[in-house]
């Protein structure tokens, strides 16, 4: 008896799929009974890929359309250091303005809102670069800077006519990427010098030493108070005009006016040498030539200053200045120290001669005359110095100043009452010249703006 194989009920039963039911899946499954499966190693065969469900998400904008004003009162920043002024999203308004007042020009600050940055760089814009590009009219959707105050400071500004309107977005930053240096009133290295971050580098090496300032406020002011005033003469301070070699050899690196290194960068004391000695006497010696015909003397290099180029090297150029024990200007008679413990090499140094305060750089090498050879010597290859019996020192200092000062007498043996002295440049605290010299000084940031909506997500 032959057996045939059951008839099908419907016509394409044969055809329909048979989904087993009785593995439980996710409740996707339940109305997909027929989803593909994943076989793989780790997922079980009876495993069902479904397409991910699309999160949901309401918004909801709110109008609450006033005025608001964001202000800072002062702060420093030291190198590298950042301030969030503003930070903000899911926000729509206006800005009516930004100022910035600093006591850097070399100070960044950065707008951005929605899509549109102040700046191609991180550092945003300085008020250096400002007014090199004269920059200092207001314009729509433009940063502009005031030039230099009677105070010293700088005002950058975003002020457009009407209110400059963000969507979502805005975010204000104010930067200090200016590095550190240990040339503040010494040789600068090659007469180099290039900012980072894209900075605009200054055309003069403003904080170098081989320069002076004179003022009529200083001739009645103590030499260990004399730094307090030259950080308020604004205008009339120290700027060394000392050309930067980086724009002859790149032309293509950006020029900003000033020096990154002024004002609270370069708040520094000035130390006062007393030696016990009053009038005491300082002679200069022509640039480039011997302060005095004396044998065994070092003279120092006859390079023009600043310094130039000799061959593939850069030579900076010196000067000499002697000190006497007195008016007599004896290069015989003795101290009672050695000078080279205030007149350490590569310190920098400063002489104030009443209304007049001079950098002529860093020392080179102290030298002093010998009584027992009648000779200068230098106390590091000769013999140390012997107190009561050897005589006047020279002080070599680079690049020097380009001209031949007056003489200076000291007023006083004490050095913490008089008025013409001499001694070294130090920094404020714990401070090394590298932190000291980065600092920047915000006096205020100010920014008004409109809020128009808040999108509440």
């Amino acid at each position: 008896m032959s057996r045939r194989a059951p008839v099908a009920y419907y016509e394409d039963e044969s055809l329909m799929q048979i989904v087993d039911y009785s593995t439980p899946r996710r409740g996707e499954d339940l109305t997909s009974p027929n989803a593909p499966r994943q076989v793989n190693t780790t997922q079980p065969r009876d495993t069902v890929i479904v397409p991910a469900t699309p999160a949901h998400t309401t918004t909801r904008v709110i109008d609450d359309e006033f005025f608001i004003t964001e202000r800072f009162d002062a702060f420093t920043l030291n190198s590298g250091e950042i301030i969030d002024i503003l930070n903000l999203s899911g926000e729509a308004g206006e800005i009516i303005s930004i100022e910035m007042v600093t006591d850097n020009p070399y100070t960044g600050i950065y707008l951005e809102m929605d899509d549109y940055k102040n700046s191609a760089g991180a550092a945003g814009v300085t008020a250096a670069e400002l007014i090199m590009r004269n920059k200092t009219e207001p314009a729509e959707r433009e940063f502009y800077a005031e030039d230099m105050r009677e105070d010293g400071k700088f005002l950058v500004r975003y002020s457009p006519t009407k209110g400059d309107p963000y969507t979502d977005k805005i975010k204000i930053q104010v930067r200090n990427d200016v590095q550190g240096t240990s040339d503040v009133f010494r040789q600068v290295k090659n007469h180099r010098l290039k900012l980072r971050n894209g900075l605009p580098s200054p055309k003069y090496l403003g904080h170098g030493g081989g320069w002076y300032i004179k003022h009529q406020d200083l001739a009645g002011v103590k030499v260990v108070n004399a730094h307090k005033m030259i950080r308020r003469l604004g205008p009339y301070r120290y700027e060394a005009p000392i050309r930067n070699m980086q724009h002859i050899d790149d032309p293509a690196t950006p020029i900003g006016p000033y020096s990154p290194y002024m004002n609270t960068a370069a708040e520094v004391r000035l130390a006062a040498v007393a030696n016990n000695i009053q009038n005491s006497r300082i002679v200069w010696g022509e640039p480039g030539q011997p302060v005095v015909g004396t044998t065994g003397l070092t003279a120092p290099n006859t390079v023009e200053w600043p310094g130039q180029f000799v061959g593939d090297t850069f030579v900076a150029s010196e000067q000499q200045f002697i000190v006497y024990l007195d008016r007599t200007e004896d290069v015989t008679s003795t101290h009672v120290t050695f000078l080279e413990n205030m007149f350490g090499t590569n310190l920098p140094v400063f002489i104030k001669n009443e209304d007049t305060l001079y950098f002529p750089g860093q020392v080179i090498r102290t030298e002093f005359y010998d009584a027992g050879d009648s000779e200068f010597k230098n106390p590091v290859d000769d013999h140390p110095y012997t107190p009561g019996t050897d005589g006047a020192f020279v002080i070599t200092v680079s690049p020097g100043l380009p001209f031949k000062p007056k003489k200076l007498t000291t007023d006083t043996a004490d050095a913490t009452t008089m008025k013409n002295g001499y001694g070294t440049v130090i920094y404020e605290g714990n401070l090394n010249a590298k932190q000291a010299s980065s600092r920047m000084r915000i006096e205020e940031v100010i920014v008004r703006r409109k809020r128009k909506k808040t999108l509440l997500l």
